[in-house]
């Protein structure tokens, strides 16, 4: 998936805790911890260089452990482990949204056009989808365009549209 569908999943996120939910959180916060976390695992992309992804064929879902899910995991376990019991309280809600937002990108990586995630890295390096992969397009130009092709981007364009529509209906 790409990244105005994941803010637009994260702002959707916010929304829903914010409407649906009374938990004491400022809504800034809220907003801005639900779309971090739901862009954090492709955050190695701008850190090393769009250059270096497509001149080197570098994949990131394969090559960077921010898009490992154990990785994150991992870090869980750790701060529930390591951080007091106070702290893990006062930041539980954000925390909570930071959690459904990367789980939910997890999630949405898994259908993919010609890439799916590596649910067991580093461990087992194989790309998982609920979608069947196409090889990868060798130009850029042939990339967009199997992607503007595929049900994908259907799929995408349908998400676009309804989190617009959810985000501009008024909370009751």
């Amino acid at each position: 998936m790409t990244t105005l569908t994941h803010i637009a999943v994260g702002a959707v996120i916010a929304k829903a805790v914010l409407s649906g939910h009374k938990i004491q959180a400022d809504p800034t916060i809220v907003y801005a911890v639900s779309i971090l976390f739901s862009n954090i695992p492709d955050i190695d992309v701008p850190l090393f260089g769009v250059r270096r992804t497509v001149r080197l064929n570098w994949n990131h879902r394969v090559h960077s452990f921010l898009h490992f899910p154990l990785f994150w995991v991992t870090l869980v376990l750790f701060f529930r482990l390591c951080v007091p019991s106070h702290i893990q309280q006062s930041i539980a809600p954000y925390f909570t949204i930071a959690l459904v937002s990367l789980g939910l990108h997890f999630l949405m990586d898994t259908i993919g056009v010609d890439r799916g995630i590596c649910w067991f890295g580093p461990f087992l390096k194989k790309e998982l989808s609920f979608t069947r992969l196409v090889s990868k397009p060798e130009t850029f130009g042939l990339l967009l365009l199997t992607y503007c092709r595929s049900t994908i981007f259907k799929a995408e364009l349908i998400l676009w549209i309804g989190s617009l529509l959810y985000l501009l209906i008024k909370p009751m």
